[in-house]
């Protein structure tokens, strides 16, 4: 009986951990689904990109929630023609990260701009960044149509 203790101690753990950090990201969640103006003043698990591209604003936000949801773990919570809101989750320890898209135009294009920001914790290995650097690198590799935005 003291052995299946044991083994059934870091489970337990585990699971207290991650209803923990559900409970304590839903208390620290955005309280609109805007765009925030910026990053936190020396924040280490937030990152911020505008990005330009030859195509429509439209285009451009429907390929970004494309992408999105062809990630795993994630869920669109708000969504409009030119701006969403989406919370992934990382796999281990289901850390909430929030991730704004808001679209536009230019006289010569569209531009989107991303921001990925931690709900918890102080820094998160670039984990936003890194989120950022793929979208963008998805959305390169498409070939849009170009129209008036």
């Amino acid at each position: 009986m003291e052995r299946l203790r044991w083994l059934l101690l870091p489970p337990a753990i585990w699971i207290s951990c991650i209803l923990l950090i559900q409970v304590l990201g839903g208390i620290v969640a955005p309280s609109s689904s805007e765009m925030p103006e910026e990053c936190p003043e020396g924040s280490q698990n937030c990152s911020r990109m505008i990005v330009y591209f030859d195509t429509t604003s439209q285009d451009l936000h429907a390929a970004a929630l494309d992408w999105i949801q062809s990630q795993g773990s994630t869920s669109i919570v708000d969504e409009s023609e030119n701006s969403s809101h989406s919370v992934f989750r990382t796999k281990w320890m289901m850390f909430q990260d929030d991730f704004f898209l808001e679209t536009g135009c230019t006289e010569n294009g569209a531009w989107i701009q991303i921001h990925s920001e931690s709900r918890l914790g102080i820094g998160d290995m670039g984990v936003n960044q890194n989120r950022i650097d793929a979208l963008v690198e998805h959305l390169d590799s498409i070939e849009f149509e170009v129209g008036e935005c």
